[in-house]
Parts: structure tokens; sequence; C-alpha cells
């Protein structure tokens, strides 16, 4: 395989992957080119594949892929500058952000607070968010699971919150579905410390035992056993399977203590939410909830608290997150298609190198 690449993912099957050889581009004045340095996959890649056409996210516009029968799956990866014509960036300056899954990526820099922002032309993309760079130190021990859960870690942080918020002198209970993913134990692990919340976490009943052995929740149940589920006051729901079986099943038993639903994530497939009401389903977009912090909070104070929580969740992972290596685009392949099919293991993830 050349040492450029580029993983297609068709988009009327998505487990149809195709490795294709990509040129060198020639770079015009104030472009640089980022080489992938490292990435690693989870469930939010493959929710980018399954919401591809569908808005208002169109995941597929991120990057288009010359053959519109084919998209460029976005995935996230610490990256250096391999070739620069701007003044203000230099070959092995590293970064952390949003690429196509391919070996290089060429950005146009634009000044941002922390970092730079792509101004590509016709690349604007849902939120700044997703064109934001953040400049990154030389690896650590602890970059591998950085690269794992920078990209996820912001939900986990900012919907915990959020509904922590939700709660009043009568305490909380928090369901939150496919809790055997790392944003939902995310959540679970920033709610552990909060006194008033209780979070009960739903999954499937092979990964019930995996869940429960985390002892991060309050207590798990199965989805198809709500029953021994127990709630005194009231009820706040974060979604992550996206099943609308199952959103449904929750809603009916706990509605007349749901005091929110909060949509977050499609581990299951891409539906569009059930028509409930009392409460209706909102979607919790992370990008421009953590926008409004930073506008409240300001910068520095927003991100002393992340990286705070960020690095004390990453500690916990140390316990029964196993890592991986693997490289090149078989092996971006390989791991999204387990992703997909649900054979990936809970427990473990894998860090690829082009």
């Amino acid at each position: 395989m050349s040492e450029r690449w580029e993983l297609l993912v068709r988009r009327d099957d998505l487990a149809v992957t195709e490795v294709r050889e990509a040129e060198v581009p020639e770079l015009s004045d104030g472009e640089v080119e980022l080489a992938v340095e490292r990435l690693a996959l989870t469930m939010n890649n493959v929710t980018y594949a399954r919401w591809g056409e569908v808005p208002p996210l169109n995941f597929w516009n991120a990057f288009p892929a010359t053959d519109p029968a084919w998209g460029r799956l976005p995935v996230w990866g610490f990256l250096r500058v391999s070739r620069s014509r701007h003044a203000d960036f230099a070959p092995g300056d590293r970064y952390f952000g949003y690429v196509p899954s391919s070996s290089h990526h060429v950005v146009t820099p634009g000044p941002a607070s922390r970092g730079f922002v792509d101004t590509t032309p016709d690349r604007y993309f849902a939120h700044p968010w997703y064109q934001t760079f953040q400049p990154a130190p030389e690896a650590d021990g602890r970059d591998d699971r950085r690269t794992l859960l920078r990209p996820i870690y912001p939900a986990s942080f900012l919907v915990a919150d959020f509904v922590a918020g939700k709660g009043g002198d009568d305490g909380l209970t928090v369901l939150v579905t496919s809790a055997s993913s790392k944003v939902a134990i995310g959540i679970a692990h920033r709610l552990r410390g909060n006194e008033n919340v209780r979070v009960v976490g739903l999954t499937s009943e092979s990964n019930a035992e995996f869940v429960a052995s985390l002892e991060l929740y309050d207590s798990v149940a199965a989805y198809d056993d709500l029953a021994p589920v127990s709630a005194d006051g009231p009820v706040a729901v974060v979604d992550l399977a996206g099943d609308n079986e199952v959103l449904t099943a929750v809603h009916r038993t706990f509605q007349s203590d749901l005091v929110h639903v909060a949509l977050l994530g499609w581990t299951h497939g891409a539906q569009p939410p059930p028509p409930l009401t009392d409460p209706t389903p909102e979607l919790f977009f992370t990008p421009a909830v953590e926008g409004v912090l930073i506008e409240a909070e300001g910068e520095d104070a927003f991100f002393a608290r992340y990286e705070a929580a960020e690095s004390a969740f990453i500690d916990v992972t140390e316990s029964w997150l196993k890592i991986a290596e693997a490289s090149g685009p078989e092996a971006v392949a390989t791991v999204y298609r387990s992703l997909l099919d649900g054979t990936h293991p809970v427990d473990g993830f894998t860090i690829i190198t082009p």
C-alpha cells in the first residue's frame, strides 16, 4: 500500500469499504498538509456514517469524496504538519483534530484562540468545533487514551453537568441507555460524586455484567426488563442508543416523573426519534453547548474544568479499557466494520497508525 491513502465507505451499503491510493497535492500559499500520526475509532464514527445523508448533520458533507457513491469517513486523531506554505506552521508541529479517513489532509489555517481553524473555502461543516485544531504537546504515556476519549468525552462532561442541573431537592435519577459505550461510562463517572443524583445504566443483557463490574452506575438493568428500575422523584434520560423501541418503553414507564430526555447518540442505528411528548426528546448538540459555556465562563476557566475532568476519567479507564495497536488503512476498515456490526469489544479499543 502507498504511503498515501484514503478509506472510502459505500454510501448505500455502509459495510462496504475501499482503500484507494491518494495523490500528493500541490499546496497553495497559506495551505498546510497534515499527516495522521495516530487515530482511534468509536461508535461516534459509525454515527457519522449512519447520519451521513440525514439533515441537519449530513456528515458526508464534511469531506466529500470525488465519487458521490462513496463517503470519506470523518475521524479524530493526532496529526503533524508534513508540508507547509504558511509562515506560522512548520513540519513537525503537532495538533489534534477532525479529518477524513486518509493518511494526509490539507487545511488553510486561520486564527483561533486555541490552535487554528480551517478556513478552506466550502469546507464549513455544522459548527466551527469541527474545523478547530487544538495544539498538542509531544506524546506521553496517556496519549493513546486521549486519542480515543478526546472526541467523545466532551459529550460526557457536558451532558452530565446539564442533566444534573435538572434535579432539585428531591434528587434526580438519570437513566443512560447504551450504558456500555464510552460516552455513557464517562457520564456515569462524572455524576458519581454527586450525592443528589442516582445513575442507572440501561444496556443489553450480554453487556450487563461488564457494565455492573465498572462500579460506576448505581444500578444496571437490561432493556427488556425495566421492572426492577425504581425512581423516587424526577427522572432524566440520556439516550445514546437511538433505538425507538427502547426509548418509547423508557418514556412510557417513567413519563409521570420525566423532566428531560436528551438525545445524544445512535449506537443502535440511525432513526429519527419517535413522536413522544411531555417531555419531547431534545437533541443535545455538544459543540453548541460547549460554546455557550465558554461564553459564560471564559475560555480558560472552562477548559481548566474540562481538562481536569478528562484527566480524571482517563485515570479510571486504566483499570478496564484495554489498548490494541494496528497500522494501515485496512486496520481502520476492520475496526470500523467491527463497530458497525456490533462485534467490537466493549472493554477495548485500537490505536491505529498510518
